[in-house]
């Protein structure tokens, strides 16, 4: 018995990951279009108030018809705080896109797994084995050697704040309920950051042509998938577990940059990539 529960729990983990690889390869089609909407005369508050809008009113009709019990309205602190977090790290993606080459800024996004270890020890209380440590520094490492800290531009920094936000978001994840509605923490998050982010769009509000709307619509889509898979993912599997296969997307963002925006790698981010995909490796062996 105990040994069919091991492969349970094991093949729980690996579809954790395979979740998150999944996750990691939509939102670099999403970082893709928030880097062609950087080039238009729209602000960062103005494109996260209309993508916490539209995903709200996508959402709410499939809200409503749940259960009371299971709208997660019981846990509105959490949502207002992940809602919050999400706004900050969407905006920093924005500005980052904006100056940094999409491989470069997804390389300091993908610091979130190593933020992820001390954030689940802290929010959390999960206990972290030694080797989770390791795998993931040594991830952190062939970022540093992608990033070449030598060339480093001040966007890099709202890159990072982008990573904290990414893993407190995710850590808090845990502190929900079992059995609660991926939807509803879905719509919860986003809802209740509307009336913040609305105040800091409206400032600089500018109207959006036709062309801009279908950007919006296409980043606000690939968010609501690459969202609802991170909630899924780290409440199949503890966070020190499967953080590691989020550097995936790295690899993803440095081909769609080298295709769509002719933003061709040095060496050194092929190095960084063989590193990290060496990380994902180690961590499918950890148990």
């Amino acid at each position: 018995m105990h040994r069919i529960t091991r492969r349970m729990a094991a093949d729980t983990q690996l579809l954790a990951i395979l979740l998150l690889v999944l996750g990691n390869l939509m939102i670099s089609f999403g970082d893709v279009l928030v880097k062609l909407l950087g080039q238009t005369a729209v602000s960062p508050y103005q494109y996260v108030f209309l993508r916490f809008v539209m995903t709200s009113l996508l959402l709410l009709p499939f809200w409503l018809r749940l259960p009371p019990e299971r709208r997660g309205l019981g846990q509105w602190k959490i949502h207002l705080l992940r809602g919050h977090l999400l706004l900050m790290g969407s905006v920093c993606v924005f500005v980052s896109l904006m100056f940094l080459p999409l491989a470069t800024a997804n390389a300091v996004f993908y610091a979130a797994p190593l933020m992820t270890l001390p954030l689940a020890v802290l929010l959390s209380k999960e206990q972290v084995r030694l080797p989770a440590y390791g795998i993931s520094l040594l991830g952190f490492m062939g970022i540093l050697v992608v990033l070449n800290p030598a060339q480093w531009h001040w966007a890099g920094w709202l890159a990072l704040l982008t990573a904290f936000a990414m893993a407190a978001s995710n850590v808090l994840v845990r502190r929900l309920p079992k059995g609660r509605s991926v939807l509803a923490t879905l719509f919860l998050t986003q809802a209740l950051a509307i009336p913040v982010s609305f105040a800091l769009a409206l400032p600089d509000w500018q109207p959006i042509a036709l062309e801009v709307w279908w950007l919006l619509v296409g980043a606000t889509l690939i968010g609501i998938i690459y969202q609802g898979v991170c909630v899924q993912a780290y409440a199949m599997a503890e966070a020190s577990k499967i953080v590691a296969s989020e550097y995936s997307g790295l690899i993803f963002v440095t081909l769609m940059g080298m295709a769509l925006f002719a933003e061709f790698p040095a060496w050194n981010v092929y190095l960084g990539a063989i590193i990290v995909v060496f990380a994902i490796a180690l961590q499918r062996r950890l148990r």
